[in-house]
């Protein structure tokens, strides 16, 4: 499956281009977190999952060697009413009204300031500030625009997946080969090395507004704790994950894979996500 690295440079490349995503989700923060929730209480990925939650009912999939999350039912429950409540049908949002997540090269740069403080005589420009002026509002309105910008990170995740998987299948059916534990170790392998090949910046900030928008995440719980403990595993990954010059051969799958799969990745969330806040009422399927 793909890691959280992978998820984490998709969600930053998909604010960095002018599509549906950048233009639609106010609050990023809680967008990347909802990037990374599915993963949370199967729990691999966040230590002590008080009560773990099956691959299969997070991620929407069928039991099978290589699951392929159903993101569009996902989409259906949760998603589409969301957006309907909110009457949102796509449209731009100003750079300066979104709420960003963090960034590793803020804080190393602002620790930095403290510790090595004769590095920056004569430097008078601070770096910015993390945070946002809304980090605080927990209105209503707030929370139902944050939850539903959670949603979609949600969603993200799904689509992913299942896009990878897909293309993972289809590569192991042009092999004429069949999933095993040699494949699975061999595949997995091949993504941990392409997931520290990206250079990646960024990671959730705990926020009043995150943890009270994560709380009503209507699939299952997450309380403050989840979402701290969550934060905590993702600012590690991202503080060591500054993108490796250089990896050992991939055992199974090839750097054109990981290309292409990445970019596809991109282009189908801009896509789908396009089509489906023009008001359509069936789910275009993968």
């Amino acid at each position: 499956m793909p890691s959280w690295n992978i998820h984490i440079v998709q969600s930053e490349q998909l604010f960095s281009r002018n599509g549906a995503v950048a233009c639609t989700v106010r609050d990023r923060n809680a967008f990347l977190f909802g990037a990374l929730v599915p993963d949370i209480p199967v729990g691999y990925m966040v230590p002590d999952v008080r009560e773990p939650i099956a691959y299969r009912i997070t991620h929407f999939a069928t039991p099978e060697p290589i699951p392929k999350p159903r993101e569009h039912e996902f989409w259906a429950d949760y998603v589409a009413p969301a957006a309907e409540r909110l009457g949102i049908v796509g449209g731009r949002v100003p750079i300066a009204d979104a709420i960003a997540p963090a960034s590793i090269a803020i804080e190393r740069e602002t620790v930095n300031r403290i510790h090595y403080p004769q590095r920056y005589e004569g430097v008078t420009i601070n770096p910015p500030k993390q945070g946002s002026p809304a980090d605080d509002d927990c209105s209503p309105a707030a929370l139902e625009r944050s939850g539903f910008d959670l949603l979609l990170g949600v969603w993200t995740h799904l689509l992913a997946d299942n896009i990878w998987n897909t293309r993972v299948n289809e590569f192991l059916d042009a092999l004429g080969d069949k999933p095993s534990e040699q494949f699975r170790i061999k595949k997995q392998g091949d993504f941990d090395w392409f997931g520290k090949t990206l250079p990646i910046t960024s990671f959730p900030r705990d926020t009043p507004r995150l943890i009270a928008a994560a709380a009503a995440f209507p699939q299952y719980e997450l309380d403050e704790r989840t979402v701290l403990m969550t934060i905590g595993v993702a600012h590690e990954i991202v503080r060591e994950n500054q993108g490796a010059l250089d990896h050992p051969p991939y055992r199974l799958l090839t750097s054109e894979f990981f290309s292409t799969v990445s970019a596809e990745v991109v282009e189908t969330t801009d896509r789908l996500l396009a089509g489906r806040l023009q008001g359509a009422r069936l789910v275009e399927a993968l």
